[in-house]
């Protein structure tokens, strides 16, 4: 269900049990006020008949007296007054009907049953019968179910109006969120170039500048893929051109040169000169070790790197021992565990390590160089760090080489971050980079292909 209307459904409901509860309340109210009308009313019929009845003196005629006393409740909206003579006749005044019909249960439960009085009338006027007073609550709740029905009506246009208003409020102030839903589907569809309008609300304005952030950055890595994707092809190229012309220029002239000593060692067999044939087969092993050599030095270039060889942490040694030779009066601090996180996140440590070692040693004339890498599963990432405590780095004039960009790169590629700064507890640079781990199921065929 759109948020719209499930906000919508959910004030409904809260308009229905507060429209429901007002109708209890009215019903109680209702009813408390019939009941103390009825009382009130029935009080004061007893003291107007009994008022009437105190003038007794010069009654001739005590029948006609009752009567015109029972007359006198005609019209009158809630007592009936009904005069029993004494031969079982009945006089009984007349109510005026209700302006508005009453729901017979809504009567039922209301009204309840009728209260009655027998006036006591005076020894004068008991000879003409008996006179009894019944209470009638039609036009009483007549008049209060009006007024009710008013109220629950307009509590009801009440209601709907504010449902009304709130849904086309609700409409207008979740446009974005539409705008922002369809937008996120076309740069989930590989549209970067994809921009939202920055949107009134503050809540609302965050959400589409960090949007459009989003899909700045988004653009700069898809660019940034491409390039690589480029250099990647320019470098593959490059690997096939160099491997093609060696083995046009190393290969293919010992290969002609067995044939013609082959073709040579036919034609000498013919004649029987066994020396001659000799020589040509020695030419021939000569050529072949020869080939053997150039397809070994070919054979070095696409094999594994020593990282795949021997594992991340033999080839950092290996690198750190590279440099020792070259000057030992740097010392050198390792520590790191002896296990693959993988081909992928294993190259970029090691490149990313080699090349702030290259810096280090270049540029920043170290003493001492320390290099720590470490997973922690707490947070979720590897964390590599190489320090020197050499002269520092000076963002300022810095060369604007590629290394940087290079180690930047890769760190990015695998969703982690590269930051290189001046150290704070003494003179040097630290270059430090957090790459997530990989998932549990990464990490097993990590494993296998290891023990493999």
């Amino acid at each position: 269900m759109p948020l719209r209307l499930l906000l919508v459904r959910s004030i409904a409901l809260i308009f229905l049990a507060t429209l429901a509860l007002s109708s209890l309340l009215v019903f109680w109210r209702t009813y408390e006020k019939v009941e103390a009308d009825m009382n009130g009313a029935l009080a004061a019929g007893q003291r107007a008949v009994a008022n009437a009845a105190d003038e007794t003196d010069g009654i001739t005629q005590p029948s006609w007296r009752l009567e015109h006393i029972v007359a006198n409740f005609n019209g009158d909206r809630n007592i009936r007054a009904t005069l029993q003579r004494a031969d079982n006749s009945q006089v009984s005044s007349l109510l005026p009907p209700p302006a508005h019909p009453v729901p017979p249960f809504l009567f039922k439960v209301l009204a309840g049953p009728p209260q009655t009085a027998t006036v006591d009338l005076p020894p004068a006027l008991k000879s003409a019968g008996t006179l009894r007073l019944e209470t009638d609550a039609r036009n009483d709740i007549a008049g209060l179910w009006d007024d009710a029905k008013n109220l629950l009506v307009l509590l009801a246009i009440f209601a709907g109006t504010c449902l009304l208003v709130l849904y086309f409020m609700l409409g207008r102030a979740l446009r974005p969120l539409e705008e922002l839903t369809h937008a996120f589907a076309r740069i989930g569809n590989g549209d970067y170039r994809t921009r939202v309008p920055i949107f009134a609300p503050l809540e609302l304005a965050k959400l589409s500048a960090g949007f459009n952030e989003m899909a700045v950055r988004l653009t700069e890595m898809e660019h940034r893929n491409h390039r690589l994707h480029e250099q990647l092809e320019t470098v593959q190229e490059e690997e096939r051109i160099e491997l093609a012309r060696n083995l046009h220029d190393d290969v293919s002239p010992l290969l002609f040169s067995v044939d013609v000593d082959a073709m040579t060692i036919r034609e000498l067999a013919q004649s029987k000169d066994y020396s001659a044939i000799v020589e040509r087969s020695h030419a021939i092993r000569g050529a072949v070790a020869e080939m053997k050599r150039n397809v070994k030095a070919i054979l070095g270039q696409l094999r594994p790197s020593g990282l795949h060889a021997l594992g991340l942490a033999s080839a950092v040694d290996n690198l750190i021992s590279y440099w020792k030779t070259r000057r030992p009066e740097i010392t050198f601090r390792v520590q790191m565990p002896d296990k693959s996180w993988g081909p992928r996140i294993d190259g970029a440590l090691y490149s990313i390590v080699r090349e702030s070692l290259n810096n280090a040693v270049k540029h920043s004339q170290p003493s001492h160089i320390e290099v720590s890498i470490e997973e922690t599963y707490e947070s979720g990432f590897i964390v590599a760090r190489i320090a020197d405590d050499g002269c520092g780095f000076d963002a300022n004039n810095a060369s604007g080489g590629f290394g940087l960009i290079g180690m930047k790169e890769r760190a990015t590629l695998l969703g982690g971050a590269l930051t290189v700064q001046n150290r704070r507890d003494k003179s040097g640079v630290v270059v430090s980079v957090r790459l997530p781990l990989p998932s549990e199921d990464e990490d097993e065929f990590v494993q296998e292909i290891a023990a493999q």
